[in-house]
C-alpha cells in the first residue's frame, strides 16, 4: 500500500485544499491587521477631536482675557493658541485619513479573499469534472495495456534465443526443472 501512487486528482484537491487553508490564514491575519489599523486610527482620531476641544476652549478663554486686556503678552498666547488650535486640526485630518486607507484595504482584502475562493472553488469543479472524464477511460486503460505486455513478452525469448547463446541456455535449464516435474507427475508407462 505504501508503493501505491495516489490518483493525480486526488493531489490536486489535497493541494487546492492546501492553498484554500493558506489563503484563510493570510485573510485572518490580514484581517487583524486591517482591523488594528482601523482600531489605531480611530484612536488617533479621538484624540485629536480631544486635543481640539482643548485647544478651542483654551482660545476661547484667551480671547475673552484679550478683549479684557489687550497686551503684547496676551497677543502672544493668542497667536499661539491658534497655531495649536490649527496643528490639532491637521491632525485630527490625518487620523480620519487613516481610517479610510484602513476602510479601503478592509474593503481590497475582502474582494482578494473572494477571488481567492472562486479559483479554488473552479479548481475544486475542474477537477471533480475531470475525475468524472478520467473514469472511463481509466477502466479501458488496463485492458490495452495488458494486450500489449503480452505479445512482446511472447516474442523476447526468441529474439534473445537467436542473439547469444547464453541466454538460450539459462531458458532451457528454467524449462528442464519443469519438465522433470511434469514427468515426475505421470505414471510410468509399462
Amino acid at each position: 500500500m505504501a508503493n501505491k501512487k495516489m490518483d493525480p486528482v486526488a493531489l490536486i484537491r489535497k493541494e487546492i485544499e492546501s492553498l484554500e487553508h493558506k489563503v484563510e490564514q493570510l485573510r485572518d491575519r490580514l484581517m487583524a491587521d486591517a482591523h488594528k489599523a482601523m482600531d489605531k486610527a480611530k484612536a488617533q482620531t479621538e484624540r485629536a477631536r480631544k486635543k481640539l476641544k482643548e485647544e478651542q476652549t483654551r482660545l476661547g478663554e484667551l480671547q475673552k482675557k484679550a478683549k479684557a486686556s489687550m497686551d503684547a503678552k496676551v497677543h502672544k498666547q493668542l497667536d499661539r493658541a491658534h497655531g495649536a488650535v490649527d496643528a490639532a486640526k491637521e491632525l485630527e485630518l490625518d487620523a480620519k485619513a487613516l481610517m479610510i486607507m484602513a476602510k479601503d484595504q478592509i474593503t481590497e482584502l475582502k474582494g482578494d479573499y473572494q477571488r481567492a475562493k472562486a479559483l479554488a472553488k473552479a479548481a475544486q469543479d475542474a477537477a471533480k469534472n475531470f475525475d468524472k472524464t478520467a473514469k472511463p477511460a481509466a477502466k479501458k486503460a488496463p485492458v490495452k495495456k495488458a494486450a500489449v505486455k503480452k505479445a512482446p513478452a511472447k516474442k523476447a525469448p526468441a529474439k534473445a534465443a537467436t542473439a547469444k547463446k547464453a541466454p538460450a541456455k539459462k531458458a532451457a535449464a528454467k524449462k528442464a526443472p519443469a519438465k522433470a516435474k511434469a514427468a515426475s507427475k505421470t505414471p510410468p508407462a509399462s
